[in-house]
């Protein structure tokens, strides 16, 4: 048998040598009396030194239990606090989520998402960047993107997020005095409305609620381009119609810049992703964010 004590051991002999008390340490230790002084007893063989006087009435060190003690303490202390500070690193993550999400949920996001998780989980480092275009998150290195569906690759997993945010039509007050404002959807195909393209190169049908009816209108215009900047600026500059987030021309609605058109129309939320590679090898940080964002009140499931 080998001469070093098991750790449970030393376990027994530190709650003993702390309470004086066989009967003590069983209650603490929520085990038997006859466990306990089996135990000692062992580990007395093992170390063939006697390291406590007992009796009927009381138990106490002897000189070799006081040394084994005082050097046994800051060795057991080390391993209750490297034990605690594991439990605690898993109950409270560590690591580093990096995730890409476009301009226009930057402030929804952060609201809503990322200032909660962090609160939450405080250890858990976040890089967010923000781009509009497309990013292969695999290769860029990336943890989660968030996108529009139909910009996501099929083999992605993907969480469906109400954004809060409306697609609608808009244009500049020089634009509608010069070429008039459509009365209504069928009027859209007499002007120029400048289109938004997916990486697909599909471009977005516009979407409209007309008394519960969902509408999906696809317009035409001699203006394709792929980002909601771009889109933007060509209607600052009078070139046509856009069907934009209404949050990302907020600035230029309240100017004047931009109005609102065809506004007997209801117009839909638009959804996002939370999209990821695989489910395989996640980190503990990255599972803490997935189950964060399906417990949310905007998560509305997995696809």
């Amino acid at each position: 048998m080998s001469r070093i004590p098991e750790f449970h051991q030393i376990h027994v002999f530190m709650t003993v040598a702390k309470y004086l008390s066989f009967a003590q340490a069983s209650k603490v230790m929520n085990v038997t009396p006859p466990a306990i002084t089996t135990t000692i007893n062992n580990l007395e063989q093992r170390l063939e030194v006697r390291l406590f006087h007992r009796s009927t009435r009381s138990v106490s060190l002897t000189e070799k239990g006081r040394a084994f003690l005082e050097s046994m303490t800051p060795i057991y202390e080390q391993y209750i606090n490297t034990c605690e500070e594991f439990t605690a690193n898993k109950s409270m993550p560590k690591g580093k989520l990096k995730i890409s999400i476009p301009r226009i949920v930057q402030d929804l996001f952060f609201e809503q998402v990322f200032i909660p998780f962090k609160k939450q989980y405080p250890k858990i480092e976040l890089e967010v960047l923000v781009s509009d275009g497309f990013v292969s998150i695999v290769d860029e290195g990336f943890d989660f993107g968030i996108r529009f569906y139909e910009s996501i690759p099929k083999d992605m997993i993907a969480i469906r997020f109400e954004s809060h945010v409306s697609l609608r039509p808009f244009a500049s007050p020089l634009f509608l005095k010069e070429y008039g404002c459509p009365k209504n959807i069928d009027e859209l195909s007499l002007f120029n409305c400048i289109q938004r393209q997916f990486p697909s190169g599909e471009n977005y049908a516009w979407e409209f609620f007309d008394e519960q009816k969902h509408i999906h209108k696809k317009t035409k215009g001699n203006l394709i381009v792929n980002t909601d900047q771009m889109m933007i600026q060509a209607a600052l500059n009078h070139l046509g119609i856009i069907y934009v987030y209404d949050s990302l021309v907020a600035v230029y609605e309240s100017s004047g810049r931009l109005e609102r058109i065809l506004n007997q129309y209801e117009y839909p939320s638009a959804p996002f992703y939370l999209y990821y590679a695989t489910r395989e090898n996640i980190s503990h940080a990255a599972r803490c964010f997935i189950e964060w964002i399906k417990q949310s009140n905007a998560a509305t499931g997995e696809v």
